[in-house]
């Protein structure tokens, strides 16, 4: 039974631990999109591909969206036996 707790605390804190993350780099991300998308994919902006601004919500979204994908790609282990 204290093995189920202590994996539970750890899945808990690591879900805590990845939401201050993605909070903290969202709110990045929010402050800076407005200044430099615009500038740097005029053309995209242009199309409607790439909105000019963005809510706070979706700039956590997107944050935590690339921390899965670039994490995920750096947990294999390249070691050969």
């Amino acid at each position: 039974m204290e093995d189920a707790v202590k994996v539970i605390g750890g899945v808990v804190l690591t879900l805590l631990v990845v939401l201050v993350a993605a909070v903290f780099g969202g709110t990045i991300v929010f402050w800076l999109w407005p200044h430099v998308v615009p500038d740097v994919l005029v053309g995209a902006v242009a199309n409607g591909s790439i909105p000019a601004s963005i809510l706070w919500k979706d700039a956590v979204m997107f944050t935590w969206l690339c921390g899965l994908l670039f994490k995920g790609g750096s947990s294999y282990n390249t070691k050969s036996k």
